[in-house]
């Protein structure tokens, strides 16, 4: 199926693209790591360009359906943003490539391709920043600016693969700590 190869070459790229960086790695080394000729590569996809728009956009698209799936009926802002905390981690730390290739290649894009992404990291920004705004109407964000405290999360929650390991802890333990950290701060 034309799909699931498109999946594999993304999956296979995202891995190269987070060893070597973006800039560094070369069309030979997804092809080689994708196990693949690079006219078959080529049939796929036009580029690396092309390749890592496609795991943004997947990625993004993903997320932004899971949250939508995960929050609906929950009523409660703690409740959502505990939920995000934990579909994000868990999203990522089940493919720590692409949250590598997310992390280090957010601004590499240009034209139409990062007009995209963009457009679908401002959805994912407003979502959250949206229930910290329902927090803060709640009183329970005291004085803090939504704006700033949705990137500070955001921070938390990015840098994961920098750090994670599944031998030491899960997913669902580390979205804990997160959440209980921004929520609570280390001495609450």
């Amino acid at each position: 199926m034309m799909s699931d190869r498109r999946a594999e070459i993304r999956r296979a790229a995202a891995t190269v693209f987070a060893e070597r960086g973006f800039d560094k790695a070369s069309i030979r080394d997804v092809v080689k790591a994708a196990s693949m000729s690079l006219a078959g590569l080529y049939h796929h996809f036009r580029g690396k360009d092309e390749i890592l728009f496609e795991i943004q956009h997947d990625a993004f698209t993903t997320l932004l359906d899971r949250h939508a799936e995960e929050l609906a009926g929950l009523t409660r802002p703690e409740a959502k943003l505990c939920r995000v905390i934990e579909v994000h981690v868990a999203f990522f730390a089940a493919d720590i490539p692409r949250m590598k290739v997310m992390s280090r290649e957010s601004e590499t894009l240009s034209g139409e391709y990062a007009e995209q992404i963009g457009e679908l990291r401002r959805r994912y920004v407003r979502l959250v920043r949206g229930i910290l705004e329902e927090l803060k109407r709640d009183h329970q964000l005291g004085d803090l600016d939504p704006g700033i405290a949705g990137f500070v999360l955001f921070g938390m929650m990015n840098w994961l693969y920098t750090w994670y390991d599944t031998d030491r802890e899960t997913a669902d333990e580390v979205a804990k700590h997160i959440a209980h950290v921004f929520l609570r701060g280390v001495m609450g």
